[in-house]
């Protein structure tokens, strides 16, 4: 069965520090191998409360930063300064100490248009070589949300775009995102979680694919390994 699989590539910690600690070498270690091998390296995080720790680790690992292009997974169509902002809490947290000398790539900069702000981020998209995804209790993963209107295209495996505009059913804000076909074009995926409740919705999600649960389409044993750091 699928959760075998999962099972398999599933990093569990007793603390969510220890979590966040541990995905930050494994990361550091995957741009350090970027940059050697092709002088350069992209990292797309997620935005939200639970990624903080993890930024804060990872900020201060010793990296060659002038090298890396940070850049996001999803992004709302807010400001910059909007408290919702993913570029706010990535500049606060993340772009710090020795980080603060990486590249930074937003995918939203006035958010006063959409359509422009979607356009002009596929422009400058470069495919990440390391991908940190989150997923919320719905089983959304970037802004692959249950129901949204742009959903199929999202998932759909062979869509050439790298991004999506979605506006979600019931969470604030209109979105950009990555596509599911881009998520599987990236180099190393990670998904950071924390709690029983998502851990729940991860083994239902890992049982089939199903646009119900998004996080499934990249659950499955065939496709690219998603690489799990479940915090109890």
């Amino acid at each position: 069965p699928a959760w075998t699989i999962l099972e398999m590539l599933l990093n569990a910690f007793p603390q969510a520090a220890d979590a966040s600690a541990a995905l930050a070498q494994a990361v550091a270690a995957d741009l350090a191998a970027a940059i050697d091998s092709r002088g350069r390296a992209t990292l797309a995080v997620s935005g939200g409360r639970s990624p903080v720790p993890f930024f804060q680790a990872l900020a201060q690992t010793a990296l060659d930063w002038q090298r890396v292009t940070i850049t996001l997974v999803d992004e709302r169509v807010v400001p910059p300064e909007h408290a919702d902002s993913n570029a706010g809490l990535v500049r606060q947290y993340l772009l710090q100490g020795p980080a603060a000398a990486a590249a930074f790539l937003p995918l939203v900069n006035t958010a006063a248009n959409p359509e422009q702000e979607l356009a002009t981020a596929q422009t400058l998209w470069q495919t990440p070589d390391v991908v940190v995804l989150g997923m919320g209790d719905d089983g959304h993963t970037a802004s692959l949300f249950p129901a949204a209107d742009n959903l199929a295209a999202g998932l759909d495996a062979a869509n050439p775009q790298a991004l999506i505009g979605i506006v979600p059913p019931a969470a604030p804000h209109r979105r950009i995102s990555m596509t599911l076909a881009e998520l599987q074009r990236s180099g190393k995926l990670y998904l950071a979680i924390a709690g029983a409740s998502k851990r729940a919705v991860l083994d239902t999600a890992a049982q089939a694919v199903d646009a119900t649960y998004p996080i499934s389409y990249l659950l499955q044993p065939s496709e690219k390994p998603l690489h799990v750091y479940w915090a109890a």
